[in-house]
């Protein structure tokens, strides 16, 4: 059985690390303000990569236009948010527990926002991460996370310095590979189905990336679409039940 003393020690500090996270809570145009000296040069880090590489084209992209085509509008109209987490001595299961509360702090700031809701961009700096942990913080977090976003109707993107992901277009570009770690909440929107319902993908975590695309951006889907993805799932279903 779990020890109760632990299960309150760990409730505690989730708690003491997302107070410091909405404390952090900045908007990427507003970064200046920022008082502490070293955060501000991590959001400065992240904002330069972003405008340097997110909201540029790429000649390996595989695809004309930007590396992110709504980056340079959620920026400008006041829809990206960075916000830092310290983990440079936490616990996985504490760093676990903390991600897993910010889908809520996502649709909190959701509802402060007059409007561009659906370019909100929750940019999440996990400061004082060695790069010995990207692996684990960044790339294993994101397996475990994902599904629990999905079904909160938003997507978590990972981004570090040694990312191996490739992009979906081309395979001769990493677009994951960032100059300082971040993860990235938004809303499901229509174009996430390249990133779900991979081949290398367990055939229930398909499904269910299906299932919560289709709750999230069925009704901006052609009927024909809806029609095709419902088709899929059944699909994988069979496929599930007959392996």
């Amino acid at each position: 059985m779990t020890n109760s003393n632990e299960f309150c020690s760990v409730q505690g500090e989730t708690t003491r690390f997302l107070v410091e996270i909405e404390r952090s809570l900045c908007l990427s145009t507003k970064i200046e303000s920022v008082t502490d000296a070293s955060l501000r040069a991590t959001f400065e880090a992240g904002l330069a990569w972003i405008k340097q590489f997110i909201m540029q084209p790429h000649p390996d992209l595989g695809r004309k236009g930007q590396v992110c085509p709504f980056a340079q509008s959620a920026h400008e109209t006041g829809a990206i948010y960075f916000c830092a987490l310290d983990v440079g001595e936490m616990n996985f299961d504490v760093f676990i527990d903390v991600m897993m509360q910010l889908p809520s702090l996502f649709a909190r700031v959701a509802r402060t926002m007059p409007r561009h809701t659906e370019l909100l961009s929750l940019c999440i700096f996990p400061v004082n991460l060695r790069p010995e942990s990207y692996y684990k913080f960044i790339d294993c977090a994101h397996s475990i996370l994902k599904p629990f976003y999905m079904n909160a109707g938003s997507m978590l993107g990972e981004f570090h310095p040694l990312s191996a992901v490739r992009g979906a277009h081309s395979k001769n570009i990493f677009p994951m590979r960032s100059d300082v770690p971040i993860f990235v909440v938004r809303a499901i929107s229509p174009h996430d189905i390249l990133f779900i319902d991979r081949q290398s993908g367990a055939l229930g975590v398909r499904i269910h990336e299906l299932e919560c695309y289709l709750r999230g951006v069925g009704s901006r889907l052609p009927p024909g679409e809806v029609a095709r993805l419902n088709d899929r799932i059944e699909e994988l279903k069979s496929q599930l039940l007959w392996n």
